[in-house]
């Protein structure tokens, strides 16, 4: 098979699906040239007939017969880049999103602007709530080199995956995980026997709403994890309200809690978070203008 071959192959078991424009379908061809063949880009421009070789060929047959079913990219590869890290993914967790990558930009930046205005050299204790593929919990221990971070979740599958994770510059033992339902009546106990105080607590839990999945792809509807997607229509701000107050006896006096959140309550979260005595919590919005991430103070 050479590189036209297969970008031809790929894209015409891709557009079958419906889900994807002959755009997006190149760009992930020319990705997946890029991760398994180590392909440069320019390559691809000008050498179309060049030979992949037949093991290259033939690992690049899977992938487009995996991806032909919808699996998405991510899961077939066995990986995704999130804060310039790899981090394995399988179908237990949810595959990283560019715009969660801000919400550790921002935690990293706020602690960083903190650190140098306070003489404290203690480090600091950070909490992951809803932790995934762990990859947020990782993303921030190696942000913020000699913090201590911890990350829970109520997936078994997601905390293996989180715990197979390795990020360079962060030391072993720095980042550990813990299962605990934040919903349950033991929720405080479980995490303050892990972890006991906190100077930030950040989370992206499950905030898309039943009655959005009409306007989602097939390919996240069969592939991820319902469990860390949905909640229900009728209770929409059920884990922030939940962690909020779990947070309010967590935190350190002065402690953070930062929010990935459904753009449409983003404000209505905010609110809720005043109510139970943050201060100065404030809607933030993404690179593409929405509001999408809250943050509050205890």
């Amino acid at each position: 098979m050479n590189i036209k071959g297969y970008i031809e192959q790929f894209t015409e078991s891709l557009l079958q699906l419906g889900w994807y424009d002959s755009r997006e379908i190149r760009s992930m061809a020319t990705y997946i040239l890029k991760e398994v063949a180590s392909i440069e880009s320019y390559k691809i421009i000008v050498s179309p007939e060049l030979e992949l070789g037949e093991e290259v060929s033939s690992r690049l047959q899977q992938i487009i017969q995996q991806m032909a079913t919808g699996r998405p990219m991510q899961y077939v590869l066995g990986y995704e880049y999130f804060c310039s890290h790899r981090f394995n993914v399988a179908e237990g967790v949810l595959i990283p999103r560019p715009e969660t990558e801000e919400l550790v930009r921002l935690v990293a930046e706020d602690a960083t602007v903190a650190a140098n205005g306070s003489a404290a050299n203690s480090p600091l204790q950070v909490l992951d709530i809803c932790t995934g593929s762990g990859c947020i919990a990782w993303s921030v221990a190696a942000a913020l080199p000699g913090s201590r971070v911890w990350g829970c979740d109520i997936s078994d599958a997601a905390l293996q995956i989180a715990q197979s994770q390795s990020v360079d510059g962060v030391q072993h033992g720095s980042v550990q995980f813990f299962k605990c339902d934040v919903l349950s009546e033991d929720a405080l106990s479980v995490i303050g026997a892990a972890g006991g105080k906190f100077d930030v607590i950040v989370s992206n839990p499950p905030y898309v709403c039943n009655e959005e999945k009409k306007l989602m792809r097939s390919n996240v509807l069969d592939f991820e994890p319902h469990l860390a997607l949905f909640v229900p229509d009728e209770d929409p701000l059920l884990f922030y309200r939940r962690i909020a107050e779990l947070s309010g006896h967590l935190l350190k006096e002065g402690g953070m809690l930062y929010f990935e959140v459904n753009e449409r309550f983003a404000h209505e979260t905010a609110d809720q978070m005043t109510g139970l005595g943050f201060r100065n919590c404030e809607v933030i919005t993404d690179f593409f203008g929405k509001e999408r991430m809250v943050r509050g103070q205890r």
